[in-house]
């Protein structure tokens, strides 16, 4: 199933069961922090079960959010 056709779904539901869905959703699907997520990636790519896209100009970090990757991933001691 595409994300769109998800989306498309979700839409026709009421209110009431879209609210319903998004409290499942976070009870099940915790939001991460950025540090656990970068951590995951790195267990992950270390052995071997995470590839990442390649860079494009779409999902390149710049600016702060390139600064704050630097600093993170520095301070978890994954990057010089």
């Amino acid at each position: 199933m595409q994300i769109e056709e998800i989306q498309r779904a979700v839409r026709k539901l009421p209110a009431a069961k879209r609210r319903q869905l998004t409290t499942w959703m976070v009870r099940e699907f915790p939001a991460l922090t950025v540090e656990s997520l970068i951590t995951r990636g790195a267990r992950r790519a270390r052995a071997g079960t995470f590839r990442p896209e390649p860079p494009t100009t779409e999902n390149v970090p710049r600016g702060s959010t390139l600064d704050h990757v630097k600093q993170t991933a520095k301070r978890l001691g994954i990057a010089n």
